[in-house]
């Protein structure tokens, strides 16, 4: 059996800590903005990750766990700073308000403290801040983040703006479909000449927390454990996987890692056993994963080839209303919009999120968007063959289909923190809540600001 080896290095910050390079741009001193004004913090607050830094900077600071704490440490070379992580219960920020606002508001206390005095060392009150938001973040968690910035942090002022126009600002263009396919959903909004158009808006639950629910099955049912050497026998090398060593991190680790979307098998519908047909036409390398144990002694876990490549695969798969997959969200989002808005949208898709850093995920959502539109089933053609003849000009905007040599300017995990660190730094005209002015409500933007020509105030 052919495999391959992963690294026993710790356990990285999932996608989300891939975009860094070794010659950072940070270690030039940073100039004010090109207004004069001081630089506003640029915070985007996710469930599982929050990135930071300051306006008119190409990246992040720092990209921050919320199952971390930053915890201080003495060695030989000074005090120094440390994530340690956090208990179970606190892996992420349930932004479906399920859990008690109180517990959420603490959490966020405690990491934006973190962030503030010892990640970007700065002073809040002396600094105004751009907080990058979903459309569907409820106005309760908005509500919390604005009462913590205002009377616990005393920060001057704050300006909300929407994740997916801000990402697409980064590609140079205001019209375009941005598909932000993160951890707790998929949500796909229409913009046309910088306008979110949020009736339109679709969404699904189908991502990355989803990939990690269908991951940990996969493995408790067909991934093999074998123990540390010193607890190996001969008579039972491989035993069952025991569901307490597939802990949130390993699975967020083995997702970044292992993981890749495999290009969609049209004959697999062909097949009475799904998981048979997956073995048999499997092309990927069986994958020895270094499982971390409470002792400090590792164990090793064997991958199938086939779950590497199709775990990925729940993305796709969703076919009723209530998790619909995420090329039917797409294409219901685009039934939604002017039909001579459709093309002008399809010709400029743009993918944000985490979850889309997979490899091969942009291949394989084409694929699957020319697979409705060319060879649809019954129910699709009839849900959606005002659509069919889109197919010539599907097109991702950040990609050159004549270069498909060129890199990306901008990773998906950060695209949407590098338009509000524009927008930070050019006077565009946003709504901006000052603190003196406060009165502890915030409206809903989608209401009251994109949608209009015009705002209240202006950042300065």
């Amino acid at each position: 059996m052919t495999t391959t080896s992963v690294s026993s290095e710790p356990l990285s910050s999932n996608y989300l800590s891939s975009y860094t390079s070794s010659t950072s741009f940070h270690s030039f001193p940073r100039r004010q903005s090109i207004y004069g004004t001081e630089d506003r913090v640029v915070l985007d607050i996710g469930s599982l990750y929050i990135k930071c830094g300051f306006s008119g900077e190409s990246h992040p600071r720092h990209v921050v766990s919320t199952c971390s704490r930053l915890q201080q440490s003495v060695g030989r070379e000074g005090e120094s700073y440390r994530m340690d992580d956090e208990p179970a219960e606190l892996y992420d920020l349930d932004f479906t308000m399920k859990s008690d606002l109180a517990q959420l508001e603490e959490k966020l206390k405690r990491l934006l403290h973190d962030i503030y005095y010892r990640l970007l060392l700065t002073d809040p009150k002396s600094r105004k801040v751009v907080l990058t938001e979903s459309p569907l973040a409820p106005i309760a968690l908005k509500n919390t983040l604005a009462d913590l910035l205002f009377h616990h942090f005393q920060v001057p002022s704050i300006s909300f703006v929407p994740t997916h126009l801000m990402a697409l600002l980064t590609t140079g263009t205001t019209t375009g479909l941005v598909i932000d396919c993160g951890n707790l959903e998929t949500s796909i909004l229409p913009i046309y000449a910088a306008r979110p158009l949020i009736p339109h808006i679709t969404t699904t639950p189908l991502a990355g927390r989803a990939i990690g629910q269908r991951l940990k099955s996969l493995l408790l049912e067909h991934a093999r454990y074998i123990p540390p050497s010193h607890l190996h026998t001969s008579l039972a090398p491989h035993t069952a996987v025991p569901e307490s060593t597939l802990t949130f991190e390993v699975i967020e680790d083995i997702k970044a890692t292992v993981l890749f979307c495999s290009p969609l098998l049209v004959s697999i519908e062909q097949q009475n056993d799904t998981i048979t047909a997956y073995k048999n036409l499997s092309s990927a390398t069986d994958t020895y994963y270094p499982l971390p144990l409470k002792d400090g002694t590792n164990a090793t876990l064997l991958i199938p080839g086939w779950i590497r490549e199709r775990a990925a695969d729940v993305l796709f798969e969703g076919s009723d209303e209530d998790e619909p997959s995420i090329t039917h969200s797409v294409l219901d989002a685009m039934l939604k919009v002017q039909p001579d808005l459709r093309k002008p949208l399809m010709q400029s898709l743009l993918v944000i999120g985490g979850t889309s850093m997979l490899p091969g995920f942009h291949s394989r959502l084409k694929q699957e968007l020319l697979r409705v539109m060319r060879d649809p089933t019954t129910y699709e053609r009839k849900r959606y063959g005002s659509l069919l003849g889109l197919h010539k000009w599907v097109l991702f905007v950040d990609r050159s289909e004549n270069n498909p040599g060129a890199g990306r300017i901008f990773m998906n995990n950060i695209r949407g923190w590098i338009g509000g660190s524009l927008m930070g730094s050019l006077k565009l005209s946003v709504e901006e809540i000052v603190r003196e002015k406060y009165k502890g409500t915030i409206t809903d933007w989608s209401l009251n600001r994109w949608g209009s020509s015009t705002s209240s105030n202006t950042a300065d």
